[in-house]
């Protein structure tokens, strides 16, 4: 059996200003899992999203990660799930691509032996290992994102989870961080991408989940799911509208 690693029971979030974030959301992630969370923008995608880690706490309902209660193990929650956000400059606080990819563990503690080793080896098998004495603002959009996702893979996540991954990335960029997310579900990552856009990642996606004002309104099979996106209002994959079914965006 496929081993579960987050619960989540009947979570509610209402902000300050009264606007309900997400109503009454209750399912389970499995290990392994490719999840496409879909939606329009407001459909409370990231804010469900921030309360995989405890960013976000519900107001009722509680989630569980590897059966622990998120709002009890918040050090524990945050190794086990990493959160790789739309803007990456948001993230990057160090002075060199090395710095930044270790800023997480110098935050933990671990002895600068252990912070070498680790990010050495993410960097290298991200590919930017060549980068690491570079300035992360001089760095491209795709090296960016790969420089946010090593950051929270050096801290050993079961489950990492991306909020619109490929926004403002041309070609190239997006060609770089789908092989790597690609890459990161195929070594057992559980991915979770946030987008609105679903035709970049439909076909490697083991599953959908659309929301539409703060609820799950569907959640199952992309070949199942994909011919409701529309109504949802996301656009259907060009290859399902010629007749040629789910293709992979990559060729």
């Amino acid at each position: 059996m496929t081993k579960k690693i987050i619960d989540i029971s009947s979570i509610s979030h209402t902000f300050t200003d009264g606007y309900m974030g997400i109503n009454n959301i209750s399912l389970s992630i499995f290990k392994g899992e490719f999840i496409i969370l879909a939606g329009k923008n407001g459909s409370g995608k990231t804010t469900f999203l921030k309360h995989l880690n405890g960013l976000v706490m519900p107001d009722s309902g509680v989630i569980t990660v590897n059966g622990q209660e998120v709002k009890k193990n918040l050090i524990q929650t945050r190794k086990t799930i990493g959160m790789v956000f739309q803007d990456a400059d948001t993230q990057i606080v160090g002075d060199t691509v090395f710095d930044e990819a270790g800023f997480g563990l110098e935050n933990l503690k671990f002895n600068r032996t252990e912070i070498n080793s680790k990010v050495t080896k993410v960097l290298k098998d991200l590919s930017l290992f060549h980068l690491k004495e570079r300035a992360p603002f001089t760095l491209s959009g795709g090296e960016k994102k790969k420089l946010a996702i090593a950051g929270v893979l050096v801290m050993d996540p079961q489950v990492i989870v991306f909020d619109e991954p490929f926004s403002n990335l041309d070609y190239p960029g997006t060609a770089q961080v789908l092989t790597t997310i690609i890459d990161l579900n195929l070594s057992g990552h559980t991915i979770i991408i946030a987008t609105h856009d679903v035709e970049t990642v439909i076909y490697n996606a083991t599953r959908i989940i659309i929301m539409e004002n703060g609820q799950v309104k569907e959640d199952g099979n992309p070949a199942d799911v994909v011919r409701h996106l529309e109504s949802f209002g996301i656009k259907e994959p060009c290859s399902l509208k010629l007749g040629f079914g789910i293709k992979p965006w990559l060729f």
